[in-house]
């Protein structure tokens, strides 16, 4: 959650103890009986779940060697996004409790970088992954010396050090601040240097809602668009209903997991907008269960995550139950399905191509030369051995934002 250096944003991260909440004596009662007790109690569901589920992620991935293609590098990536960002919420349930911070400004550094760093390597990484889907599913063929874990991994390091960099502000002016009801306690905050032509705070929220949000968000929005219109448009040459509904699965998938994240973090943005452009902020009761509202909301979806990404893929949930039987890595690596596809560089092979699907399912396509194909590829050497190229996963995985 970033802070404005104005006393709005302050108010509204202690808005259980805020001093200029307008209203009765009744509403303010109220609701500082009843914001702790409600925010404490999602924390702990969402601390919880979160750890568990990010946790097996990344140790089936960790585990099981069938289990490390392109995609699930991506998903890994996430999941330890995910548990960074939880690893915030014990700090903020303690000042929910207390009411104040009562840690030092160093663990006030630690905490915003463990709650922003979310923001930019989840948004991020879903973009890359959209792109990932559009390249495997649209440009199967010439994007596959790309696609490969270790380039999927360089690529990860890339994305955690971009989001460093984006969030240097953070770590430079994140700091403690008296607490203006209790003025032996602090508050966590983001303090903003003044005499800027733009107040610093307001400058930033809309640098992070932009980079964070707006723009990579389209840009997803744009790749998985393509790719919904690839598996509609292009497809083999007869269909069985089973591949029709491999189409419509992927279809559903991409729309619920873009609809989640979308639903998880638009209102926050739009709430810390509509904060910045309203003259002059005052504080109601209204806006400060809005905003605890929306910030527990996008802790909930780093939660939802390992259920929207992994337990949707047969893949993963063989290898929770593998991991939960205590079964050894290579009979565990024996019933998953493989995800690699075997693609022929041989001339005599040259009019059929792999089209991934998803669901574990591999559509062939038939290209004939001469003819106006969708990646029709030029012809490649000839060669007396088939070449293991890794291809996408049977799901369009995609997580979601936060700051």
């Amino acid at each position: 959650m970033i802070e404005n250096v104005t006393d709005l944003d302050c108010d509204f991260c202690n808005s259980t103890t805020a001093s200029n909440i307008t209203g009765s004596d009744d509403q303010i009662s109220d609701i500082l009986k009843i914001i702790p007790i409600v925010l404490v109690l999602c924390y702990v569901i969402v601390l919880f779940v979160g750890w568990i589920g990010n946790g097996l992620v990344i140790y089936v991935v960790a585990r099981f060697s069938k289990m490390k293609t392109v995609t699930n590098m991506y998903v890994l990536n996430l999941a330890v996004s995910d548990v960074m960002f939880i690893f915030s919420l014990p700090f903020l349930t303690t000042t929910t409790l207390l009411g104040y911070w009562v840690f030092d400004f160093v663990m006030c550094k630690i905490y915003f970088v463990l709650y922003s760093i979310n923001v930019f390597t989840s948004v991020f990484t879903l973009t890359v992954m959209s792109a990932d889907r559009y390249l495997a599913v649209c440009h199967p063929v010439r994007s596959v010396k790309y696609r490969t874990p270790r380039i999927a991994l360089f690529v990860c390091l890339c994305i955690w050090t971009i989001s460093f960099l984006v969030m240097l502000p953070i770590i430079l002016y994140s700091t403690t601040v008296p607490h203006r009801l209790y003025p032996d306690k602090h508050t966590c905050t983001i303090k903003w240097p003044n005499g800027q032509l733009i107040p610093a705070g307001q400058a930033f929220i809309w640098y992070t809602f932009l980079l964070g949000f707006a723009i990579p968000v389209s840009l997803t929005s744009v790749f998985y668009f393509l790719v919904v219109l690839r598996l509609k448009t292009v497809g083999p040459v007869k269909k069985s209903k089973e591949k029709k509904k491999s189409h419509r699965r992927v279809t559903r998938m991409v729309l619920s997991v873009i609809s989640a994240y979308v639903v998880c973090w638009l209102p926050y943005w739009l709430f810390q907008v509509y904060i910045i452009v309203r003259e002059p902020p005052v504080l109601v009761p209204w806006k400060v269960i809005l905003f605890n509202s929306f910030t527990v909301l996008t802790y909930t979806n780093s939660m939802l995550n390992p259920f929207l990404y992994a337990f949707l893929s047969e893949n993963f949930r063989k290898s929770f139950m593998k991991a939960f039987k205590c079964v050894s890595p290579t009979d565990a690596n024996k019933s998953l399905c493989h995800e690699n596809s075997m693609f022929p560089k041989n001339n005599q092979n040259f009019g059929r191509s792999v089209v991934t699907t998803i669901e574990d399912r591999l559509e062939m396509s038939t290209f004939e030369p001469g003819q106006n194909n969708i990646d029709a590829t030029p012809m490649l050497p000839k060669e007396n051995h088939l070449t293991t190229t890794t291809l996408p996963d049977e799901q369009c995985l995609l997580k979601p934002v936060a700051l």
